[in-house]
Protein backbone atom coordinates (compact mmCIF):
# COMPACT_ATOMS: atom_id res chain seq x y z
CA UNK A 1 0.00 0.00 0.00
CA UNK A 2 0.97 3.45 -0.62
CA UNK A 3 0.63 7.30 0.72
CA UNK A 4 0.41 10.43 -1.54
CA UNK A 5 -0.38 13.27 0.65
CA UNK A 6 -1.00 16.25 -0.93
CA UNK A 7 -1.80 19.83 1.04
CA UNK A 8 -4.90 21.16 -1.29
CA UNK A 9 -4.81 24.29 0.77
CA UNK A 10 -3.57 26.44 3.67
CA UNK A 11 -4.83 29.30 4.61
CA UNK A 12 -4.49 30.72 8.27
CA UNK A 13 -7.30 32.60 9.38
CA UNK A 14 -8.16 34.71 12.89
CA UNK A 15 -10.63 33.92 15.11
CA UNK A 16 -11.60 36.14 17.48
CA UNK A 17 -12.67 34.44 21.12
CA UNK A 18 -15.38 35.25 22.44
CA UNK A 19 -13.83 36.60 25.56
CA UNK A 20 -12.32 40.42 24.68
CA UNK A 21 -8.81 40.41 25.07
CA UNK A 22 -8.37 36.99 24.82
CA UNK A 23 -5.69 35.24 22.37
CA UNK A 24 -7.10 34.29 19.40
CA UNK A 25 -7.41 30.59 17.74
CA UNK A 26 -5.38 29.75 13.93
CA UNK A 27 -7.65 27.66 12.02
CA UNK A 28 -5.70 25.72 8.87
CA UNK A 29 -7.43 24.46 6.10
CA UNK A 30 -6.04 20.95 4.92
CA UNK A 31 -6.61 18.15 2.36
CA UNK A 32 -5.08 14.58 2.53
CA UNK A 33 -5.75 11.87 0.17
CA UNK A 34 -4.64 8.30 1.05
CA UNK A 35 -4.63 5.33 -2.13
CA UNK A 36 -4.02 1.85 -1.94
CA UNK A 37 -3.35 -0.41 -4.17
CA UNK A 38 -5.77 -3.73 -4.26
CA UNK A 39 -6.24 -6.98 -6.23
CA UNK A 40 -9.55 -7.27 -7.99
CA UNK A 41 -11.39 -10.38 -6.96
CA UNK A 42 -14.41 -10.48 -9.10
CA UNK A 43 -14.74 -10.39 -13.16
CA UNK A 44 -17.96 -9.13 -14.74
CA UNK A 45 -19.32 -9.79 -18.24
CA UNK A 46 -22.14 -7.72 -19.86
CA UNK A 47 -23.33 -9.58 -23.05
CA UNK A 48 -25.83 -9.17 -25.88
CA UNK A 49 -27.98 -11.45 -27.82
CA UNK A 50 -29.55 -9.31 -31.00
CA UNK A 51 -31.62 -10.35 -34.05
CA UNK A 52 -33.29 -8.80 -37.06
CA UNK A 53 -36.18 -9.90 -38.71
CA UNK A 54 -39.48 -8.46 -40.89
CA UNK A 55 -41.71 -8.57 -38.32
CA UNK A 56 -41.41 -7.84 -35.01
CA UNK A 57 -42.20 -11.11 -33.08
CA UNK A 58 -39.84 -13.29 -34.86
CA UNK A 59 -36.89 -10.61 -33.63
CA UNK A 60 -37.62 -11.00 -30.06
CA UNK A 61 -38.74 -14.96 -30.67
CA UNK A 62 -35.17 -15.31 -32.01
CA UNK A 63 -32.87 -13.36 -29.08
CA UNK A 64 -35.29 -14.93 -26.67
CA UNK A 65 -34.27 -18.15 -27.99
CA UNK A 66 -30.53 -17.21 -27.95
CA UNK A 67 -31.11 -15.57 -24.23
CA UNK A 68 -32.96 -18.76 -23.30
CA UNK A 69 -29.64 -20.94 -24.25
CA UNK A 70 -27.15 -18.25 -22.30
CA UNK A 71 -29.26 -18.17 -19.39
CA UNK A 72 -29.32 -21.91 -19.09
CA UNK A 73 -25.31 -22.50 -19.87
CA UNK A 74 -24.59 -19.35 -17.61
CA UNK A 75 -27.08 -20.67 -14.64
CA UNK A 76 -25.05 -23.93 -14.83
CA UNK A 77 -22.18 -22.42 -14.24
CA UNK A 78 -21.16 -22.98 -10.33
CA UNK A 79 -20.10 -19.44 -8.79
CA UNK A 80 -21.45 -17.20 -11.53
CA UNK A 81 -23.91 -14.19 -10.56
CA UNK A 82 -26.69 -14.01 -13.53
CA UNK A 83 -28.46 -11.05 -14.33
CA UNK A 84 -30.68 -10.05 -16.91
CA UNK A 85 -30.53 -6.42 -18.25
CA UNK A 86 -32.28 -3.95 -20.63
CA UNK A 87 -34.84 -5.55 -23.58
CA UNK A 88 -35.34 -3.53 -26.79
CA UNK A 89 -37.12 -3.68 -29.94
CA UNK A 90 -37.17 -1.28 -32.71
CA UNK A 91 -37.55 -0.59 -35.83
CA UNK A 92 -34.93 0.66 -38.84
CA UNK A 93 -36.40 2.29 -41.62
CA UNK A 94 -35.18 0.90 -44.77
CA UNK A 95 -32.10 3.51 -46.65
CA UNK A 96 -33.92 6.13 -48.31
CA UNK A 97 -34.06 6.21 -52.55
CA UNK A 98 -31.06 7.33 -54.11
CA UNK A 99 -32.75 10.16 -56.23
CA UNK A 100 -36.31 11.52 -55.73
CA UNK A 101 -39.23 9.10 -57.20
CA UNK A 102 -37.24 6.12 -56.58
CA UNK A 103 -38.90 3.32 -54.74
CA UNK A 104 -37.02 2.64 -51.38
CA UNK A 105 -34.98 -0.35 -51.17
CA UNK A 106 -36.37 -3.42 -49.10
CA UNK A 107 -38.59 -3.12 -46.53
CA UNK A 108 -39.13 -2.18 -42.65
CA UNK A 109 -36.58 -4.14 -40.67
CA UNK A 110 -37.15 -4.90 -36.62
CA UNK A 111 -34.35 -5.11 -34.65
CA UNK A 112 -34.13 -6.88 -30.42
CA UNK A 113 -31.67 -6.96 -28.38
CA UNK A 114 -31.38 -8.00 -24.55
CA UNK A 115 -28.13 -7.74 -22.02
CA UNK A 116 -26.65 -10.35 -19.95
CA UNK A 117 -24.26 -9.48 -17.14
CA UNK A 118 -22.19 -12.15 -15.45
CA UNK A 119 -20.10 -11.96 -12.64
CA UNK A 120 -17.89 -14.87 -10.46
CA UNK A 121 -14.69 -14.66 -8.45
CA UNK A 122 -13.32 -17.84 -10.75
CA UNK A 123 -11.49 -16.22 -13.50
CA UNK A 124 -10.99 -19.37 -15.54
CA UNK A 125 -14.62 -20.67 -15.14
CA UNK A 126 -15.53 -16.75 -16.28
CA UNK A 127 -13.72 -17.04 -19.08
CA UNK A 128 -14.44 -20.44 -20.48
CA UNK A 129 -18.08 -19.37 -19.87
CA UNK A 130 -17.70 -16.17 -21.78
CA UNK A 131 -16.03 -17.81 -24.61
CA UNK A 132 -19.00 -20.73 -24.69
CA UNK A 133 -21.54 -17.80 -24.94
CA UNK A 134 -19.50 -15.99 -27.69
CA UNK A 135 -19.38 -19.13 -29.71
CA UNK A 136 -23.60 -19.59 -29.74
CA UNK A 137 -23.34 -15.48 -30.93
CA UNK A 138 -23.26 -13.73 -28.14
CA UNK A 139 -21.98 -9.98 -28.41
CA UNK A 140 -19.59 -9.06 -25.41
CA UNK A 141 -20.09 -5.33 -25.17
CA UNK A 142 -17.50 -5.57 -21.51
CA UNK A 143 -15.46 -7.67 -19.76
CA UNK A 144 -13.09 -6.95 -17.38
CA UNK A 145 -12.01 -7.43 -13.49
CA UNK A 146 -13.15 -5.25 -10.37
CA UNK A 147 -13.33 -5.09 -6.84
CA UNK A 148 -16.37 -7.19 -5.31
CA UNK A 149 -18.12 -4.73 -2.39
CA UNK A 150 -16.76 -6.62 0.29
CA UNK A 151 -13.48 -5.56 -1.25
CA UNK A 152 -14.03 -2.25 -1.86
CA UNK A 153 -14.92 -1.67 1.42
CA UNK A 154 -11.84 -2.69 2.54
CA UNK A 155 -9.71 -0.95 0.18
CA UNK A 156 -11.54 2.42 1.04
CA UNK A 157 -11.02 1.88 4.61
CA UNK A 158 -7.39 1.25 4.41
CA UNK A 159 -7.22 4.56 2.62
CA UNK A 160 -9.55 6.43 4.45
CA UNK A 161 -7.36 5.68 7.70
CA UNK A 162 -4.08 6.72 5.85
CA UNK A 163 -5.44 9.84 4.80
CA UNK A 164 -6.56 10.91 8.82
CA UNK A 165 -3.48 10.33 9.61
CA UNK A 166 -1.61 12.16 6.79
CA UNK A 167 -4.05 14.69 7.64
CA UNK A 168 -3.26 15.31 11.37
CA UNK A 169 0.62 14.64 10.82
CA UNK A 170 0.15 17.78 8.48
CA UNK A 171 -1.50 19.93 10.88
CA UNK A 172 1.00 19.39 13.77
CA UNK A 173 3.54 19.79 11.42
CA UNK A 174 2.56 23.13 10.53
CA UNK A 175 1.27 24.06 14.15
CA UNK A 176 5.09 23.20 14.70
CA UNK A 177 6.60 25.50 12.01
CA UNK A 178 3.69 28.47 13.56
CA UNK A 179 4.91 28.23 17.12
CA UNK A 180 1.92 26.94 18.03
CA UNK A 181 0.14 23.80 19.00
CA UNK A 182 -2.95 21.39 16.84
CA UNK A 183 -5.86 21.17 19.23
CA UNK A 184 -8.52 19.47 16.99
CA UNK A 185 -10.34 19.53 14.01
CA UNK A 186 -13.74 20.72 12.67
CA UNK A 187 -16.05 20.58 9.66
CA UNK A 188 -14.71 17.28 8.34
CA UNK A 189 -15.31 16.02 4.76
CA UNK A 190 -14.63 12.74 3.38
CA UNK A 191 -14.42 11.97 -0.68
CA UNK A 192 -14.12 8.52 -1.03
CA UNK A 193 -13.35 7.32 -5.02
CA UNK A 194 -14.07 3.37 -5.13
CA UNK A 195 -12.00 1.51 -7.66
CA UNK A 196 -13.49 0.80 -11.19
CA UNK A 197 -13.34 -1.93 -13.52
CA UNK A 198 -10.52 -2.42 -16.35
CA UNK A 199 -12.49 -2.81 -19.14
CA UNK A 200 -12.09 -5.55 -22.06
CA UNK A 201 -14.38 -4.86 -25.09
CA UNK A 202 -14.92 -7.68 -27.60
CA UNK A 203 -16.78 -8.66 -30.66
CA UNK A 204 -18.69 -11.79 -31.39
CA UNK A 205 -17.13 -14.70 -32.48
CA UNK A 206 -16.74 -18.51 -32.36
CA UNK A 207 -13.35 -18.44 -30.50
CA UNK A 208 -11.34 -19.58 -27.69
CA UNK A 209 -12.23 -18.03 -24.20
CA UNK A 210 -10.57 -14.82 -23.53
CA UNK A 211 -7.81 -13.44 -21.84
CA UNK A 212 -8.24 -10.79 -19.13
CA UNK A 213 -5.10 -9.47 -17.58
CA UNK A 214 -5.91 -9.10 -13.62
CA UNK A 215 -3.59 -5.79 -12.97
CA UNK A 216 -4.49 -4.02 -9.23
CA UNK A 217 -7.33 -1.58 -8.98
CA UNK A 218 -5.78 1.78 -7.01
CA UNK A 219 -8.20 3.23 -4.45
CA UNK A 220 -8.16 6.76 -3.17
CA UNK A 221 -9.87 8.32 0.13
CA UNK A 222 -9.90 12.25 0.59
CA UNK A 223 -10.52 13.75 3.75
CA UNK A 224 -10.97 17.85 4.00
CA UNK A 225 -10.73 19.39 7.50
CA UNK A 226 -10.42 22.83 9.44
CA UNK A 227 -7.75 22.00 11.76
CA UNK A 228 -8.12 24.59 14.70
CA UNK A 229 -4.48 25.65 16.39
CA UNK A 230 -3.87 27.81 19.67
CA UNK A 231 -1.07 28.63 21.38
CA UNK A 232 1.82 26.53 23.18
Amino acid sequence: MSIRTGLAALSVLAVLAAAPGARADTILDLSETGHVSAQPDEIAASLRAEATAPAPDAAQAAVNQAMKRALDAARATPGVTVNTGQYSVWLAEPPLPPHPGAARAGGPTWHASQTLDLTGHDGHTMLALVGALQGQGMAVQSLGWQLSPDATRTALEAALRQAVSGLRARAEEVAGLLGLRFASFRTVRLSPEPGRMVPMMMRAAAAPAPNVEQGPIEVSSTVTAEAVLVGK
